[in-house]
């Protein structure tokens, strides 16, 4: 390793400090046991009871709580400790799952018993994820919100959505029950690290104790409403595509089911070098510029995909696409935490994950409804088209109201 490498190694240890390094092991913990959850409960759910509506409610389980504990998340974590909040939530995770795990191990999962774990688990999850947000402007400073944002989710993009899915499938077809009781164990052990961060955002008597304070902050701040903007398109166009990417990748592109799972290794892989690259590309092109880039990518990846004839070139399309998804996320994170006042930052955390999360699958019920009156590839040739025109539209004013954003390299 250089010096000037050494050198800027140490600046960067030295940004993110002791705190955040415990954050990012409780972090890691966690997720490497959601990770194991992602690929085990979608089985355990084809076990309990094979129907597709069956099936689809259990994954329904775990995105219905963002749609109403968003708010009041985002006022937990604006009123309670951040680092305690975690603990609790992730402890109540644990216990949930292991019950679940235990009813695996004997015989006795049912379909509604699934359901209620399931559920359980996202109500904690979606209180926990505001906090870990609110949490990271109190640990670092403001220079480094894109490089430990990078770290988060580009270790988010390896556990839960690389590694962790493919470790629980094989834990799973060892022992049903394995992959549940190791993720009880991993949410556990996240707490031995957590529970030494207090982090409470400071009073303000500006500042409303309202639940809908953080939309109130989103939507009369035209920075934070430009942004939400263009990460609920990210976020709504990306729902199209995954929509229909099962059927493309499997009857259009030629990836063969056993395949398809490496297949969507491909799109984790460009998010995780698109959230560790973002850090860099802030400081070269600055956050609006960089964001509007990512938007475009991720457009041009899913015309590319529409006009795949096999994965050869799918797949690489996949993974700009994944790599866009990753950059896009980091920048807009650390955005929304350099814009929003400490006192809120739980609430409108917490109120722009509702709006992101909601427009997933609002995008991917909009996706089979145009696929089966007009065929697999026309969802991606809206998505990408939307999002260039998107991007293109917001970039002038994003640009604009962001001109405040210094953020340079140090």
């Amino acid at each position: 390793m250089s010096v000037r490498r050494r050198a800027k190694h140490r600046i960067r240890r030295k940004k993110l400090g002791r705190p955040f390094t415990r954050l990012w092991a409780g972090f890691t913990m966690a997720s490497s046991g959601d990770g194991l959850a992602t690929g085990a409960v979608p089985l355990m759910a084809v076990v309990v009871n094979p129907h597709p509506l069956a099936v689809s409610s259990v994954v329904a389980a775990d995105r219905l709580p963002w749609l109403f504990m968003a708010l009041p998340a985002g006022v937990l974590a604006d009123r309670f400790p951040r680092g305690p909040l975690m603990v609790f939530t992730n402890l109540l995770r644990a216990i949930a799952i292991a019950v679940g795990a235990y009813l695996i191990l004997n015989h006795q999962m049912t379909l509604f018993l699934l359901i209620l774990v399931v559920l359980i688990n996202g109500v904690a999850r979606a209180t926990y994820d505001p906090a870990l947000q609110a949490v990271v402007p109190d640990l670092v400073r403001s220079d480094a919100l894109e490089y430990s944002n990078g770290v988060l989710i580009g270790t988010e993009a390896a556990t839960e959505n690389l590694a962790g899915p493919a470790v629980g499938t094989w834990l799973f077809a060892i022992n049903k029950a394995i992959p549940f009781f190791t993720d009880a164990i991993s949410l556990v052990a996240s707490c031995i690290p957590l529970v030494g961060i207090h982090s409470r955002a400071p009073k303000s008597e500006d500042s409303s104790p309202s639940a809908w304070e953080g939309v109130r902050i989103l939507w009369a701040d035209r920075r934070l409403r430009l942004l939400i903007l263009m990460v609920a398109s990210l976020a709504g166009l990306q729902g199209m595509e995954s929509g229909v990417l099962v059927l493309l990748a499997t009857t259009e592109w030629g990836v063969r089911q056993a395949a398809y799972g490496l297949f969507l290794a491909a799109g984790a892989a460009g998010s995780l070098l698109g959230s560790l690259a973002a850090n860099m590309l802030v400081r070269r092109y600055q956050s609006a510029p960089t964001l509007i880039g990512a938007a475009i990518g991720s457009g041009v990846g899913y015309l590319i995909m529409a006009a795949a004839q096999g994965w050869q070139l799918a797949g690489p399309a996949f993974f700009l696409g994944g790599v866009a998804v990753g950059v896009g996320a980091v920048v807009s994170a650390a955005l929304r935490q350099r814009l929003t006042p400490a006192e809120a930052m739980g609430r409108v955390g917490a109120a722009a994950r509702g709006v992101v999360l909601g427009a997933v699958p609002l995008g991917a019920l909009i996706a089979g409804g145009v696929a089966a009156v007009a065929g697999l590839r026309l969802p991606l040739v809206l998505a990408g088209s939307l999002q260039c025109a998107v991007a293109l539209v917001l970039a002038r004013p994003l640009l604009r109201s962001l001109k405040a954003d210094a953020h340079t390299a140090s």
